[in-house]
């Protein structure tokens, strides 16, 4: 683990979280150098959010410098991740609490990988306790890193509109997967696009 003081923050970042001092990290921290796109969704991930993943990530994007930023949560968060690591894709996992506090069993895999061939962003150090609302506090850096946040899928109560809606408090561009309007999981994703979000 290591220390990322605020002066080597990528310019987005800083605008957008002023008085946030350092991160805690461990991966390859020229990934913030790149463009940074972010990518949330459902913890309850479908069949058709795996594809909507994977048709827009494709293995060309490993050409170019772009990261993809994500969550490390379940679903959507763990499924960006495995298929940027699968393709030779830049991506940052930004992790609520402290780097190890929050990674669920299931994705522990992709965080070993990350650290590897990827870079993972935390707020604490090691040892705080882990509160509910340091994952809220983490959707501002995934919404502040980026200049495109992309909503996969999404119901009405999801916490990935929190993430969009911070996107826009910060003037980014909000785009989503419209989904099926009898899916619960892509309300959220439709609604954003009913209130102007692009598809």
């Amino acid at each position: 683990m290591a220390i990322l003081k605020s002066k080597n923050f990528p310019l987005l970042l800083k605008q957008a979280v002023p008085n946030l001092q350092h991160l805690y990290y461990t991966g390859n921290t020229s990934l913030l150098n790149m463009r940074c796109i972010t990518f949330v969704g459902t913890r309850d991930i479908t069949a058709y959010g795996k594809w909507a993943i994977e048709m827009l990530l494709g293995e060309y994007l490993s050409k170019y410098d772009i990261a993809i930023v994500s969550g490390l949560a379940r679903g959507v968060d763990a499924y960006v991740h495995k298929t940027c690591l699968e393709r030779n894709i830049k991506t940052i996992a930004i992790v609520p609490g402290a780097l190890h506090s929050a990674v669920p069993r299931e994705n522990v895999e992709i965080f070993k990988q990350l650290q590897k061939k990827g870079l993972i962003l935390a707020e604490y150090e090691e040892g705080i306790t882990l509160r509910k609302e340091m994952f809220v506090l983490r959707k501002r850096l995934l919404a502040a890193m980026s200049d495109t946040t992309i909503v996969i899928e999404a119901g009405v109560k999801s916490g990935s509109l929190i993430t969009a809606n911070l996107a826009l408090d910060y003037n980014r561009d909000i785009y989503v997967i419209p989904g099926n309007i009898n899916n619960n999981l892509s309300q959220g994703c439709n609604t954003l696009a009913k209130q102007g979000a692009g598809i």
